[in-house]
């Protein structure tokens, strides 16, 4: 039997983070599944910058290659749990913090957790790697839990073994670096796990896509506010604050996830925002007013990450 690989990631809550069943009454919990379903979101928006958005055979069988199906166990075994088996603080927070309404339990800022991933069946290196890959493009990009979208549920990464993932940075330089890097390594993984299971690679679609995933319509951009933000929160609410009436960044009447993710970031001694969009088809799509929305509102410096949005 082949030696099992492990990847253990230490944790930092940004944001508060909602992560709980579907009864909101109740406390939130470390959920495995919701991580493993925000890494399966991410692994569809790397494979589709890479398989195309049409090849959507070839795309369950890559995902199910990664994280499983109903009828395929996951070679990738995901646990989440508090450092040291320490159960995090939590307290209730605004769902709508610019409006200061709707409240919901959720695990405070500033805690620690570990993720550990284990490759329990099969050897295949294509596998793991991608697997790694995605968990930083997740936590990069993304968040866990409700309203990760609008920047709750972020994560940095504090500590890793091995270092196959890098840690979360703090400089403006640094984040430019790492995000590119993040991008095109998850794009470069994809490639080769596409590869390994015989599908055609074909590149990034034109846009909008069938689904989120890398397209050549796709934005990466740090934008730096003013008056700069002294927390992760203030940054939330600064965004929430001028999005709330435009529809193209999705809403509740009809319901429509958002298109843009939003994340704050730490730079020194204040936060930024980093925007990501994941052009696709839906009723009401109109990435003209998304796009001009962030050049009025959140003009910046927009990142090159080849396979991300240019091919």
């Amino acid at each position: 039997m082949s030696e099992v690989r492990t990847l253990t990631v230490t944790l930092e809550t940004v944001t508060p983070l909602f992560l709980g069943g579907a009864n909101p009454s109740h406390p939130p919990e470390l959920r495995a599944p919701s991580v493993r379903g925000a890494l399966r979101y991410w692994l569809r928006a790397a494979l589709g910058g890479v398989i195309g958005d049409a090849n959507l055979e070839g795309l369950r069988k890559l995902e199910q290659a990664v994280f499983g199906s109903t009828d395929y166990g996951s070679p990738i075994a995901v646990q989440l749990h508090g450092l040291e088996g320490k159960p995090l603080s939590v307290k209730s927070e605004f769902i709508l913090p610019h409006q200061q309404s709707g409240r919901r339990k959720a695990f405070s800022a500033e805690q620690p957790m570990m993720l550990v991933l284990h490759q329990v069946r099969s050897n295949n290196e294509a596998v793991w790697k991608m697997a790694c890959a995605t968990i930083s493009l997740a936590i990069t990009f993304g968040g866990v839990g409700l309203r990760s979208r609008r920047g709750y549920g972020t994560l940095r990464v504090k500590s890793v073994a091995p270092a196959i993932v890098p840690t979360t940075p703090s400089t403006l330089v640094g984040w430019k670096t790492h995000v590119q890097q993040v991008a095109e390594q998850a794009i470069s993984a994809a490639e080769a796990l596409a590869q390994a299971h015989g599908i055609v690679v074909s590149g990034l679609p034109t846009g909008p896509a069938t689904y989120p995933c890398a397209t050549q319509m796709g934005i990466l951009r740090i934008s730096e506010l003013k008056p700069a933000p002294t927390s992760a929160m203030e940054a939330v609410v600064a965004f929430m604050r001028k999005a709330k009436k435009v529809r193209a960044l999705g809403g509740i009447d009809p319901r429509q996830a958002s298109p843009l993710w939003v994340r704050p970031i730490e730079i020194g001694d204040h936060y930024a925002l980093l925007f990501v969009t994941l052009a696709s088809k839906f009723r009401g799509s109109n990435y003209a007013t998304v796009k001009a929305f962030l050049d009025n509102s959140f003009a910046g410096k927009d990142i090159t990450a080849k396979g991300m949005h240019y091919d």
